[in-house]
């Protein structure tokens, strides 16, 4: 189905949970971002047959909740900016999940180090995401990675920035500029996550303004929200809470600048789903979708399942 529309879509990052609510409020759920490493299981390269063995049901779950709907893909298992090879066989199964689903309208991935080098676990994950030295060197890193991850899935690429609770001091450029400049050689676009900058901002980092002034607005194409908690006295990037009050204030302020904005996310985890409550949740769609009505986005055609 095609549909062409000027404002984003209103969606959610698909978790076990996202199914009931849907269920409760099938109207304000227009796109789903779907992250293929959370729907197998990776048995590693030393395996015997396949590595990679998709969760019993998760497809045909996701085809059912996909319909009418807009599809990307999300993931932080590639771990652009590290210095290790790019895991073809990992790209290889992504690849082939976009195609089974009928092709991600675009794919994003963190702009952060996850992978801890381990020769029988390829994708062994560090724990959190470790901050980027934005340099000459990085760049190029990204740049191979990019152009060989853009050719297997076909689709537009996009780069979030992360959360960082430990920034580098005296780097060649800032995040923003480095994404600014991903943009403009045409490698990838901007996923905006907005309680990133938060998060940063809440351990002592600059104030989220700041980054998002310095950031081509033409680059955005998506953004997130979502909300933390407190814990060992920082602020946490938990996903465990409504948007805080704050990020909602960046949203609304810095939104209707961004015109190849095409969707706006909500991130919860699904262990989280009632405490903080289907009605809350509904709530959180019903101002996202306030909040896509004050973009005016350039016209597109939008591919829906």
């Amino acid at each position: 189905m095609r549909m062409t529309q000027n404002r984003p879509a209103v969606g959610l990052l698909y978790n076990p949970a996202t199914p009931d609510l849907v269920t409760h409020a099938p109207e304000l759920v227009e796109y789903i971002a779907v992250m293929p490493d959370r729907l197998w299981f990776d048995f590693g390269a030393r395996a015997v047959g396949r590595r990679f063995h998709r969760t019993l049901g998760a497809m045909e779950e996701i085809r059912h909740y996909a319909k009418g709907r807009m599809l990307a893909g999300h993931g932080l298992g590639m771990s652009l900016p590290s210095a290790i090879p790019l895991d073809e066989v990992f790209v290889e199964a992504v690849a082939a999940m976009s195609a089974d689903l009928g092709g991600f309208l675009w794919y994003s991935e963190h702009l952060s180090v996850f992978l801890a080098p381990r020769g029988s676990v390829p994708n062994a994950q560090a724990g959190l995401g470790l901050p980027v030295v934005y340099d000459e060197e990085t760049f190029e890193i990204i740049r191979g990675k990019l152009q060989r991850l853009k050719v297997a899935l076909g689709c537009p690429l996009l780069l979030e920035n992360g959360s960082f609770f430990t920034p580098v001091p005296d780097m060649d450029m800032t995040e923003p500029a480095f994404l600014n400049r991903l943009y403009a050689e045409g490698l990838c676009g901007t996923l905006l996550d907005l309680h990133n900058l938060y998060v940063g901002w809440r351990n002592g980092g600059p104030p989220p303004s700041n980054y998002i002034e310095e950031l081509d607005p033409d680059a955005v194409v998506e953004i997130h929200l979502g909300g933390g908690d407190d814990f060992a006295g920082f602020y946490m990037d938990s996903h465990s809470s409504l948007t805080p009050p704050e990020v909602w204030s960046y949203a609304f302020d810095y939104a209707p600048r961004f015109k190849r904005l095409r969707a706006i996310t909500f991130e919860f985890q699904e262990t989280y789903y009632e405490r903080i409550g289907v009605d809350a949740l509904v709530g959180e769609l019903n101002r996202m979708h306030e909040l896509a009505a004050c973009c005016n986005t350039e016209s597109s055609a939008i591919h829906a399942r």
